[in-house]
């Protein structure tokens, strides 16, 4: 995992942000051509210069292509909670790589940044989802009822993990 770099835009649209089916359970839309995924970059990038900026391409050390995106998000100071985000390139699926990329964030959140709760959610049917997050270590609390609109502006319903840091460390 490193930052994103202006140059990751091609393999950005190409590996997953223009994949109807990657995007078919998140809030955004599939990208429609190069320059949405130039544009987010771009925006991306200039929020590092925040303290609170924790997001990261995933890279193939192979190849250098960059297959996908994590981030810690919806970061709340005050109880010490964040959630993980992510979205991976349909060709890396079932490889262990978002599970091994969680894996290290979720360190670094407890360890690095010092949170004291880690959550993930996902659109109910998106089960894989689910599994990645249990192999993580996070528990599963519950499912709420209409509280994530996607990308087709339908309010869905998500099942809610989280992981403490105590539980991490022991």
């Amino acid at each position: 995992m490193r930052q994103f770099r202006a140059e990751d835009a091609a393999d950005m649209f190409n590996n997953w942000a223009s994949d109807d089916v990657v995007t078919k359970y998140l809030s955004w839309q599939t990208h429609s051509d190069i320059e949405v995924s130039k544009n987010i970059l771009k925006m991306w990038i200039d929020e590092y210069s925040s303290l609170e900026n924790y997001n990261w391409a995933i890279e193939i050390k192979k190849t250098g292509s960059v297959i996908g995106s994590i981030c810690l998000m919806n970061i709340d100071n005050n109880i010490e909670n964040c959630e993980v985000g992510y979205c991976l390139s349909r060709t890396s699926w079932n490889k262990g790589i978002i599970t091994e990329a969680f894996s290290a964030i979720i360190n670094f959140a407890f360890k690095e940044v010092g949170f004291e709760r880690v959550t993930g959610r996902h659109h109910v049917d998106n089960t894989a989802s689910g599994r990645v997050m249990e192999k993580c270590g996070l528990k599963y609390e519950g499912t709420l009822r209409k509280i994530h609109k996607i990308n087709t502006g339908s309010l869905v319903d998500c099942k809610y993990y989280s992981i403490l840091k105590e539980e991490y460390l022991d």
